[in-house]
């Protein structure tokens, strides 16, 4: 009996322990709040200040880093004809086919993009064998920069960087995996643009994932119009254009 009571005594001094604490931490922050001027006078009111709070920092639009300043003289001493507003004009393009096709979970919407076309048909085969369903809805682009720039083996690459916002929803069959149907996502994407400039220190092809549409295959020469295995049409990749070779969000 002792022991018993001496347990009870316990548990009962822990939970007028936490008693007491909640009450002390809830007229520390209502005294705090109303020094900064807010006027919260309940829990309920904190727990509505606090949602409104998140949802303010969900809804507002990204910042993006970028060295726009330090990187176009590069760029532009490289290729003189380079406009970086064209290149913003292709970035938001792209993405939007891209949406669409992962929407649509149809590939042939990136046809035009051999650089990302096999990756973008992986993602979608791989929606359908999981039963993934994706939508996007208005999309507004808000923001553009180029966020780096390099040369390497006979490959000029242009990375630029977008704020963005859409409503977005994402299902697996009927359950709701993400929900930005009440406010939209804001996010970032880097964009990535290539320029081969030097197609003799570029190598093989396959060093830029290139395959043939129809039956996988690689393409081993740049510029080949036709596939070697299967003689199917393949969207060559312009040498002297910048392609859009990856995107990613972050």
């Amino acid at each position: 009996m002792r022991f018993l009571a001496i347990l009870l005594g316990t548990i009962l001094g822990i939970v007028l322990f936490l008693e007491i604490a909640c009450l002390f931490l809830y007229f520390y922050f209502k005294k705090k709040f109303r020094e900064l001027g807010i006027p919260i006078h309940t829990i309920k009111e904190f727990k509505q200040e606090m949602i409104r709070s998140r949802e303010e920092d969900q809804t507002r639009i990204k910042s993006i880093s970028g060295m726009t300043s330090l990187m176009l003289p590069r760029i532009r001493e490289d290729f003189p004809e380079f406009n970086e507003q064209e290149l913003y004009a292709k970035t938001e393009e792209g993405l939007r086919k891209v949406f669409s096709a992962l929407e649509e979970q149809d590939s042939k919407l990136v046809r035009e993009y051999p650089l990302i076309r096999d990756s973008i048909s992986k993602v979608i085969d791989d929606y359908k064998n999981s039963n993934f369903k994706e939508k996007y809805d208005d999309i507004i682009f808000h923001k553009f920069a180029i966020y780096a720039y390099e040369k390497k083996e006979g490959i000029a690459t242009v990375t630029v960087s977008v704020a963005l916002e859409y409503y977005y929803e994402k299902r697996k069959g009927e359950k709701i995996l993400q929900d930005f149907t009440k406010y939209k996502k804001q996010t970032r994407y880097q964009v990535k643009f290539i320029y081969i400039y030097d197609e003799s220190k570029v190598g093989a092809a396959k060093s830029l994932a290139i395959n043939c549409p129809n039956c996988g295959a690689p393409i081993t020469v740049l510029g080949h119009k036709y596939c070697n295995y299967c003689g199917s049409a393949v969207k060559e990749v312009n040498l002297k254009a910048w392609e859009l070779s990856s995107y990613q969000e972050n």
